[in-house]
């Protein structure tokens, strides 16, 4: 296929996207499938040109204004192959379009990290694929040794000691290592937040926004399917997706409960750990979902911080005594991060914060820059090459 065509379809792809409220994963697949002519070179490029313009809208604007590109596409295109243009002038941009991000977005991050642009910049490069390795069936250099012998580019990943880090794009739903439930794909972010649950083997456990259970598999993984997970969400179409995954992974520990509005109030089992991955904006995903940064305002940002604080609290008496809650979010933001622990931990004195060192000590998990006393930890592209994931752990001391 001609640029001029290849840039067409681009462009195309690229306005559909921007007006639907469906992820662009599923919409350039659709796309794709719509359009069986295109090869898989093709698709390769467009792909790739339509999700770094999507990461890097503002930027891109910019660029197709100052140098009167066709349209956003064209203007991306300019900016993954410059040619002999000077683009020398981008440095004088406001920082926000810079770091390719809302200003209010760069503001409210930059109260927690001073290189705050540095973080949003890492989020307009493409995400890597991770798998998790299930352990308790295999080793991960089994499974490296396995997709090196299909000439596969993996790597160990350098904070889970069950992540393995694909260089090269593939499609592994067809692989026997996944097919057999040896490989699920997490991202190491996603992957930490099990590790700071540090279930024992025998805990009774409830994921209370279980979503598709990718963290309910991980932890049953962790107790060597030994323990009792209820898995628990409101949303049946993501739910339902448990049992299949449970089925290729071997695990018989999970139950699925669907939850209906108010129910959680009604019930009054005791768990030994609650995780509560909660509903969040998304911000941390950035990479694979860029829409997310450019859609987000203010309002919304508040309303999801609202919509924490009541899930906590739903969930809060589910925790037995001298049980643990461990708190997560795929956002970077601290609106939905550390002020949505610390307004629940002000308004319950009868959880404090419980380090997250020697729970990933535990499991061989070394996060640079973790101090000793720390509860809650931030990843990000930038610092830790994951996607954006917040955990907090507590423990409840009394009743």
């Amino acid at each position: 296929m001609q640029i001029t065509s290849l840039l067409g379809h681009s462009a195309e792809l690229t306005r559909i996207i921007r007006k639907s409220s469906q992820p662009a994963d599923v919409i350039a697949s659709e796309f794709f499938r719509s359009k069986k002519y295109i090869g898989a070179s093709d698709r390769r490029f467009i792909s790739g040109l339509v999700f770094h313009t999507l990461r890097t809208l503002s930027l891109c604007e910019a660029v197709a204004d100052h140098e009167k590109c066709e349209d956003v596409v064209h203007a991306g295109h300019l900016l993954m192959e410059p040619g002999e243009h000077d683009l020398s002038w981008i440095a004088d941009l406001p920082e926000h379009v810079r770091a390719c991000t809302q200003d209010w977005l760069l503001a409210s991050t930059r109260t927690r990290w001073s290189d705050a642009a540095d973080v949003w910049k890492s989020m307009t490069q493409a995400a890597p694929m991770v798998l998790r390795v299930n352990l308790r069936r295999v080793s991960r250099e089994r499974v490296l040794r396995h997709l090196h012998s299909d000439n596969i580019d993996a790597v160990e990943g350098p904070l889970s000691p069950a992540a393995v880090v694909v260089n090269q794009r593939v499609n592994l739903l067809q692989h026997p290592l996944f097919k057999g439930g040896i490989v699920e794909v997490q991202d190491e972010g996603s992957q930490l937040v099990g590790y700071a649950c540090d279930p024992g083997q025998d805990d009774v456990i409830l994921d209370a926004c279980a979503g598709a259970g990718g963290k309910s598999l991980q932890l049953a993984d962790l107790q060597m399917a030994k323990g009792q997970i209820v898995a628990n969400d409101i949303e049946w179409n993501r739910l339902k997706e448990i049992a299949p995954r449970a089925h290729r992974a071997g695990v018989l520990s999970i139950t699925v409960e669907r939850r209906q509005p108010g129910s959680a109030a009604r019930d009054n089992r005791l768990f030994d750990l609650v995780l509560v991955d909660a509903p969040c904006s998304g911000l941390g995903t950035a990479r694979r979902m860029p829409m997310a940064k450019w859609r987000i305002t203010p309002d919304t940002l508040a309303r999801h911080a609202r919509k924490q604080r009541q899930v906590l609290e739903e969930y809060v008496s589910h925790v037995r005594p001298g049980g643990v809650l461990v708190y997560a979010t795929c956002s970077i933001m601290p609106e939905e991060n550390e002020r949505v622990v610390e307004k629940f931990l002000a308004n319950h004195p009868e959880f404090t914060g419980e380090p997250l060192a020697p729970c990933f000590e535990r499991h061989g998990v070394n996060v640079p820059g973790l101090a000793p006393e720390q509860f809650m930890l931030q990843v990000d592209p930038l610092h830790h090459g994951t996607d954006g994931l917040f955990m907090a752990r507590m423990r409840r001391t009394a009743m």
